[in-house]
């Protein structure tokens, strides 16, 4: 890990400059607002109850750099799963479909990435398609056929890994009266999910065999690439491009019908042959993540996936002065109350922590049910009018306690941060997970849904969710 100290003033200067122009391109409210300035996040809004502050201007900021990284042909599927990894997948979409940031028109995107059909129902309207990664089982138990009806007649890509799974989706799509959009998924080494190299080929040879299913893509999933010196990276990464020369050696046996014609899928960017390996066939090659976007530059093929870091964070989990990232969300709440207690006194179940002096309790309104990991029970560190004030006493379902010293300016009412946007903030999603002994992602993703997700910079408008615009 790198020491957070030295790197203090050098991200000073970046945080100091001005933030990315963004200009709504949608009507209403936000068209009226025109170009918007530097305001960044805008801590009124979380007055009177905590709330997850997501600014829009970091967002596009993190979406442009990674467009920068990947160039022009490279196709960018923004990962959206876990409600934008706790950010707010509305105000996700709503940003990156809407939104421009310097010379990129909307959309940002080329595809979102969800992790199953749930999260995709539960989606804005969206203009770009939609990858489910989670492999189709079960089609025909409980309310699977019909989520899976509903995805092949809006489109949506399902992931397959086995001739049984293709079998049943082919079969929903004939019944629905649509070609159901498909990829396959390779395990090249994370064991989790995917089809393994020796049936890829068979695989693909009965998908040929089926013509209600039309191929999309091909993707495999990196287990270790923000390690940039791991060689497991390149291992998975010659070993899917090894898959898939295997089956372009069988390529005149199969059908026409398992390619897609690439006037019917978008642009691909044909690469020179990397370390001999073939350029682009007719569906969509990505394995990509986040990682591999910035560490791993020849592994990003036709589409890339990024995810932790379109939301500020280093995939490597630590601050990096080359990535030059901007944390999206801060989280904030009112302090409740505040009283005195005396040396040796204890606080919180358990009585686990006394005073060692006499000094001032606040009291803030949120606890592991919001998502306040408890094990930040007395380690974890809060912002109040900018100085670090510790929580002290076990983190409760609903409260928590902070020492606010024996002498200050705190008052009622004031703004306690949580987690903070500032990458060398004590109260970082770094310096918490740390604390922690977690990873920022789960910090993100336990943000639990009593808590509202606001977007500031510009303010933020009602968002029509896909099930409710097919109820309109």
């Amino acid at each position: 890990m790198l020491p957070i100290a030295p790197l203090i003033f050098r991200y000073l200067a970046f945080f100091l400059v001005d933030t990315v122009d963004i200009l709504p391109h949608c009507g209403g409210k936000d068209a009226a607002l025109g170009k918007l300035g530097n305001d960044g996040m805008d801590t009124k809004l979380a007055s009177g109850e905590p709330r997850a502050l997501i600014s829009r201007n970091h967002l596009l900021h993190n979406a442009r750099l990674i467009r920068q990284t990947i160039g022009p042909d490279v196709k960018f599927c923004a990962v959206i799963k876990a409600n934008a990894y706790g950010h707010g997948a509305d105000i996700v979409c709503d940003t990156l479909l809407n939104f421009s940031a310097d010379d990129i028109e909307p959309p940002l995107v080329d595809a979102f990435a969800v992790a199953c059909l749930d999260e995709a129902i539960d989606l804005p309207p969206s203009t770009v398609p939609i990858y489910i990664f989670r492999p189709v089982e079960n089609a025909y138990v409980g309310q699977q056929r019909e989520k899976l009806e509903t995805a092949i007649r809006r489109g949506w890509i399902l992931t397959v890994c086995s001739i049984t799974a293709a079998q049943d989706v082919a079969r929903l799509a004939l019944a629905v009266g649509r070609q159901a959009h498909i990829q396959v998924m390779i395990d090249t080494g994370m064991s989790r999910s995917g089809v393994s190299p020796q049936h890829f080929s068979e695989l693909m040879l009965r998908i040929g065999d089926m013509p209600s299913l039309r191929l999309i893509a091909v993707c495999s999933h990196f287990s270790c690439s923000e390690e940039a010196d791991n060689p497991a990276t390149q291992q998975q990464f010659d070993l899917y491009h090894h898959t898939l020369e295997q089956l372009s050696a069988q390529r005149p046996l199969l059908p026409g019908s398992l390619i897609v014609p690439r006037s019917s899928a978008a642009p691909i960017r044909r690469k020179p042959a990397v370390g001999g390996h073939s350029s682009s066939p007719g569906f969509i090659r990505h394995i990509a993540n986040s990682g591999a976007v910035f560490l791993h530059r020849h592994t990003h093929l036709d589409m890339v996936r990024p995810g932790i870091s379109l939301y500020g964070i280093d995939p490597a989990c630590h601050p990096c002065l080359d990535r030059q990232l901007k944390p999206v969300l801060r989280w904030v709440a009112p302090l409740v109350m505040i009283h005195d207690i005396a040396a040796n006194t204890p606080v919180g179940y358990g009585q686990t922590w006394r005073s060692p002096r006499s000094t001032r309790i606040g009291l803030v309104p949120v606890g592991y049910a919001d998502g306040y990991l408890r094990a930040l029970s007395s380690v974890g560190i809060t912002l109040v009018n900018g100085l670090p004030c510790p929580v002290v006493g076990r983190v409760s379902m609903d409260l928590i306690t902070i020492d606010l010293g024996p002498a200050g300016d705190q008052a009622i009412g004031d703004e306690v941060t949580l987690l903070d946007a500032d990458p060398l903030s004590p109260a970082s999603a770094y310096a918490l997970a740390q604390l922690s002994q977690t990873i920022p992602y789960e910090l993100f993703c336990r943000i639990g849904s009593r808590i509202p997700r606001i977007a500031v910079d510009p303010v933020d408008v009602p968002i029509q969710t896909q099930s409710q615009s097919d109820a309109a």
